[in-house]
């Protein structure tokens, strides 16, 4: 589905990702973990197309995109939910959903991120700065579902959010990859969150991938020397 090999991105001069490689099959949900500034946004971004990679190359579906425009790559069907939510703060709850189907044009009504977040429902008409922290990312992964995506990229979706959202962010993470079938890019630094959703794990650190495997075989080792602070 989504195929990153021999990434490298760099901000000016700096240089931040060295030859990443990264695979996302159908279906799958695959973890990207590491420490505070190892490039994993960084990574995210260069996907959707928010950045220019250096070297390397970036497919998706079939389709070589490391070229292409962030809506271009949206209207494919890479869906993105992005660090901090990125709502419009001065849009209603509605409004922020009607944007996703105004930009993509593909689905029809609302009602599927409504039913997946029931919260949303009865916060239509407020406006999304007023929202709380986890009401703002269940807006945003529910705009980004309303782009009907093949792959859904969300960065730390549980950064800053009350444990009773994280597991409703959770239950709709497995509705949405049992009953979707959406391949799942997830970073995040909550590593029980991470063990119980991911098939696999890509951990990075100084700007590389230096681990990666099925889910089921982390060690301990290796969350003592790439993840704990």
């Amino acid at each position: 589905m989504l195929s990153i090999s021999g990434l490298d991105v760099a901000y000016g001069e700096s240089q931040v990702l060295w030859g990443v490689d990264l695979e996302v099959g159908a279906g799958e949900l695959v973890c990207l973990m590491g420490r505070n500034g190892v490039g994993k946004t960084t990574l995210l971004k260069t996907a959707i197309g928010l950045l220019p990679a250096r070297h390397g190359k970036v497919s998706f579906d079939g389709a070589e995109i490391t070229g292409w425009s962030p809506d271009r790559r949206a209207r494919a069907g890479i869906g993105y939910v992005p660090q901090g939510r990125e709502i419009f703060p001065h849009l209603t709850v509605e409004e922020n959903l009607r944007m996703a189907v105004l930009g993509c044009g593909r689905a029809a009504a609302l009602d599927e991120p409504l039913e997946l977040f029931p919260a949303l429902a009865s916060l239509l008409a407020r406006k999304g700065g007023v929202l709380s922290g986890g009401e703002q990312q269940m807006l945003a992964i529910g705009r980004a579902l309303l782009t009907k995506p093949k792959l859904l990229m969300l960065d730390e979706p549980t950064e800053g959010i009350q444990p009773s959202i994280i597991l409703e962010i959770e239950g709709a993470l497995r509705r949405i990859k049992r009953e979707l079938g959406l391949a799942i890019l997830l970073v995040e630094q909550y590593l029980d969150f991470a063990e119980r959703l991911a098939d696999k794990y890509v951990i990075m650190a100084k700007g590389a991938v230096v681990a990666s495997g099925s889910t089921g075989d982390l060690r301990v080792e290796m969350v003592r020397q790439h993840l704990a602070v």
